[in-house]
């Protein structure tokens, strides 16, 4: 994104007053689990300001497609995932969350997530990218961080047909790339770790979106999203995993009561008729 420093803190204070989105919480044996559906999700023609925690970009002349949908076979995470797909050469689709706004990139000490390939050109697939003030407090040093697969080999070629999980920290030896040219790195072309981009970057913060994108120069991909992670260590450490799903599924009766039945369905996608329908579903999955 085209924007300025004083322009991406501007959304930030902006995001400030946003009420908390609807995203239920579940605990994983590693981290936080978050649903994310298209309810908590507002779509934005790209290069304008955030109005939600949640923004699904696309291109306004060229725009990709982005569905939250069930499966394709098992996700590594609930019954579903986001489907992304970039038909034309030009086209662009990408989905930020803008809760870490702040964090420093020296805390942080996990980030991945798994895709599937459905169709795609040799090593192309959805890639991470992160928003970040290279310099903290100062003037300038905005750029996007990118991290892709296809250079980080020691993970395994990108293939079609099957799930992949790719580790975007890796002890802070995961290759990343900046879009624009920072202290230790050239912009587009230099692939370096995280903890090279760390270690001549101290005072970098995220500035904006954390998330995955599928932009320009990659025809014909068709590819899905599921479990993208971000944590940070120290004291005051987190880790949440984004859970994409279509829906939700009911999983306790305090999610079935006052009415509640209505906003979730069983796993196959069926509704609820009333509170005692979920709440059988629940105790004995029918």
């Amino acid at each position: 994104m085209k924007s300025t420093k004083l322009f991406l803190f501007t959304l930030v204070v902006a995001l400030v007053a946003l009420a908390a989105t609807s995203i239920s919480f579940a605990q994983d044996s590693s981290c936080e689990t978050a649903i994310v559906t298209e309810s908590d999700v507002t779509r934005q023609a790209e290069n304008t300001p955030p109005t939600d925690n949640w923004v699904l970009y696309t291109r306004a002349a060229t725009p990709g497609v982005g569905a939250f949908v069930a499966g394709p076979e098992q996700p590594p995470l609930g019954v579903g995932s986001l489907n992304l797909k970039t038909l034309g050469g030009s086209d662009k689709v990408f989905l930020f969350n803008f809760d870490h706004v702040g964090t420093k990139l020296a805390d942080i000490n996990k980030m991945g997530y798994s895709t599937y390939r459905t169709a795609g050109n040799l090593q192309q697939v959805t890639s991470i990218n992160m928003v970040v003030d290279e310099n903290g407090a100062a003037p300038g040093g905005f750029t996007t961080l990118v991290f892709e697969p296809v250079y980080n080999t020691d993970q395994g070629a990108v293939v079609s047909g099957e799930w992949q999980t790719w580790d975007a920290y890796k002890g802070g030896n995961a290759i990343w790339w900046s879009s624009r040219a920072i202290p230790g790195v050239c912009a587009f072309s230099c692939y370096v770790t995280w903890n090279y981009i760390v270690a001549n970057n101290p005072d970098a913060v995220i500035l904006g979106g954390y998330g995955v994108n599928q932009g320009s120069g990659n025809p014909t991909l068709d590819a899905n999203v599921d479990a993208l992670s971000i944590g940070t260590g120290g004291i005051d450490g987190s880790c949440i995993t984004y859970n994409f799903d279509p829906f939700r599924v009911a999983t306790n009766k305090d999610q079935c009561k006052n009415g509640g039945y209505n906003g979730v369905k069983r796993a196959d996608g069926s509704s609820f008729k009333n509170q005692g329908d979920c709440v059988s579903y629940v105790s004995n999955g029918k």
